[in-house]
């Protein structure tokens, strides 16, 4: 009688383990299922974060503080350790919901409306050094002739405000890890010039140590 009791506590002890355990596993080829993504426990490890546009203050001026905001994003979502929820074009989410939800479309198609869902942590970038050339600064040149990126992160409490982390994270091509772990795929709009340059290089390892300082954090 004793043994038996002591077999049923440990398949009740395994039981309730295994239904406390996640099992959803995100993959870089594409994002979880509506409700793989609903399951995931708002208090969990997995933060739900959202990333603002880069602000620019390097001294060359374009149009790539969006791509790098995306080469985040999509590098956090990659990571597996955050749910990443859509901000840069969110409009174009809540104007499906009201199309799809005029009488024009059928109802059992339409986008729920009432289910879009807030951030945890607020993301912000601003872009410090940016030189296809680097001539010194806070980041450590080894030798000439290569690029470097410099990008201050800031993570912000959504509920408070407040800010929880802030640092700087670099990235130059001298690494011969280039960041490939993470920030995959091609250069977005706005980076696409610095394709197959030392920039690149240089991009994809910063992108590849803020989301590693980013998952190491301790909020």
């Amino acid at each position: 009688m004793r043994t038996a009791r002591s077999i049923l506590t440990v398949l009740c002890a395994t039981l309730l383990a295994a239904a406390c355990t996640s099992t959803a596993t995100v993959v870089s080829s594409g994002g979880p299922t509506i409700n793989q993504a609903q399951q995931v426990p708002y208090n969990g490890t997995q933060y739900r974060v959202a990333v603002s546009a880069f602000d620019y203050q390097a001294a060359k001026r374009g149009d790539i503080g969006e791509g790098m905001a995306d080469m985040l994003s999509n590098a956090l979502f990659n990571s597996g350790r955050f749910i990443v929820l859509e901000r840069q074009h969110l409009d174009e989410v809540t104007r499906e919901q009201d199309l799809s939800n005029s009488n024009r479309f059928k109802k059992d198609t339409a986008a729920p409306i009432g289910q879009l869902e807030g951030a945890q942590l607020l993301i912000r970038g601003t872009i410090t050094a940016f030189e296809p050339s680097c001539k010194g600064g806070s980041l450590i040149i080894v030798s000439g002739n290569q690029a470097c990126v410099s990008i201050n992160i800031r993570i912000i409490d959504a509920a408070t405000g407040r800010v929880v982390n802030a640092t700087t994270v670099d990235g130059t091509s001298a690494s011969n890890s280039v960041g490939l772990i993470f920030a995959t795929g091609d250069l977005p709009i706005g980076l696409g010039a610095y394709s197959r340059t030392p920039m690149e290089q240089a991009i994809r390892n910063c992108i590849e140590a803020a989301v590693n300082h980013i998952a190491a954090t301790k909020l």
